[in-house]
């Protein structure tokens, strides 16, 4: 059970000087093919039905979508088993690294047991203790920026999750998911599910039909893990009402389900639910344990930049400074730079600051844009050295990673953003 996994990975963490890592892939995007039906043309419109009789007797009915896209979904589910493979220490994942190959990785989430995913120890173990609580899995949220590691960090449950028996774990992203009704939500669910339990069940298009489902299966000792990455598109759907949330606050909550959720949002469950208009359904009110992820410790940055570099570079790395003062310690602005120096460093040419500046420059305008009046106002104070009071806002954005824990700004280079805005 979650229990025998928990006490595996403290004992894992103990064989560990600070870091781990441990994703899974998000799930698979489904192409949907179209088959086209090319019909001649009729050249006399006397001949037209004449012709239509002729191929409907000569030509079957061809579906426009392939058969192997028909009952396609856009979840990935799993059923745990104590054979998967569990998680490899790091000096394991750093092993599979090679000289002359680029470790970094910009613009996605990282792979199962990556070998430069640093850090979130205490979320991850947070987490697996809460899901693992006895009496049911409890419902964690976790916050942050984007880019500050949300998916990969669910990538990473998902994958310690695959060797807990009994256990369905069920993940998702509303990123570029288009969901046309909450029949269509329930149907392709509760095929996961199926899929990964390897059953055959009748067709569940209605919350009543897949609460049964779940309560079912529940009484026959299985627990399930829903794991929702980008939950704040998911109550920008007009198909997913006051209703629906209600719902799905009912199988959350009730222990007769054994049914949780992992959900990542860039805001607060409660600020999320009360602008979609479904504040009503109280949705937000069973995730008593949020995580709220800000930037790796100085320790975690610094190892990230160095151990990677020493395995896959012929010769020292001397340019740790300069990484830290493009990007602090923040997880994938650190990747940015670093790819860029090891280039470099690979290749024997110059560093290009150019293109690091401006890309890091774009983040780190959004970033800045996406500030309240308030936060823009006490980061100028943090930027012009300023003296500045403890209060909320301050919090607030040192936990979002934007403030380190000495209350200055996470990189010198942000700056630069105020300087031109």
């Amino acid at each position: 059970m979650l229990n025998d996994i928990f006490s595996y990975i403290i004992q894992w963490f103990n064989n560990e000087p600070v870091i781990i890592t441990i994703i899974g892939f998000v799930a698979s995007i489904v192409a949907i093919l179209s088959i086209p039906i090319i019909l001649e043309q009729l050249r006399e419109l006397t001949k037209k039905k004449r012709l239509k009789k002729q191929q409907a007797q000569i030509t079957p009915e061809i579906s426009t979508v392939p058969k192997s896209d028909q009952h396609s979904t856009n979840f990935t589910a799993q059923l745990g088993n104590k054979n998967n493979p569990r998680l490899l220490p790091k000096e394991k994942r750093l092993a599979q690294l090679k000289k002359g190959q680029n470790p970094y990785v910009c613009g996605s989430a990282l792979s199962s047991n990556s070998a430069v995913f640093y850090g979130r120890a205490r979320e991850l173990l947070g987490t697996l203790s809460v899901l693992g609580s006895r009496d049911k899995p409890g419902n964690v949220s976790i916050l942050g920026e984007r880019r500050i590691g949300k998916s990969s960090l669910l990538n990473q449950i998902y994958q310690v999750l695959a060797v807990v028996p009994h256990l369905v774990t069920i993940q998702t992203t509303m990123q570029g998911w288009s969901i046309d009704s909450q029949a269509t939500f329930f149907t392709q669910l509760h095929k996961s599910i199926s899929d990964a339990l390897e059953i055959s069940s009748g067709a569940v298009d209605d919350f009543a039909s897949f609460r049964d489902f779940i309560r079912d299966y529940a009484e026959k000792g299985f627990r399930f893990i829903l794991i929702i990455d980008e939950f704040d598109l998911m109550t920008d759907n007009a198909y997913f009402t006051a209703e629906f949330f209600s719902n799905m606050r009912a199988l959350g909550e009730g222990h007769e389900y054994q049914f949780a959720y992992v959900l990542s949002s860039y805001a607060p469950l409660s600020d999320i639910c009360h602008e979609g208009g479904i504040q009503e359904s109280k949705f937000w009110n069973i995730f008593g344990t949020c995580y709220i992820l800000g930037l790796l410790t100085k320790r975690e940055a610094e190892q990230l930049i160095q151990e990677p570099m020493r395995k896959t570079l012929e010769g020292d790395f001397d340019e740790m400074a300069d990484i830290l003062a493009y990007a602090g310690c923040h997880p994938a602005f650190i990747q940015i730079a670093a790819s860029e120096y090891w280039l470099a460093k690979n290749f024997k040419f110059a560093v290009n600051a150019d293109a690091i500046q401006q890309t890091l420059y774009n983040y780190y305008q959004d970033l800045w844009q996406h500030r309240t009046k308030p936060e823009q106002q006490l980061l100028l104070q943090i930027a012009n050295n300023e003296p500045v009071r403890k209060n909320h806002t301050l919090t607030n954005l040192r936990q979002r990673g934007l403030v380190d824990p000495d209350n200055q700004l996470f990189a010198r280079f942000f700056k630069q953003v105020f300087e031109q805005d």
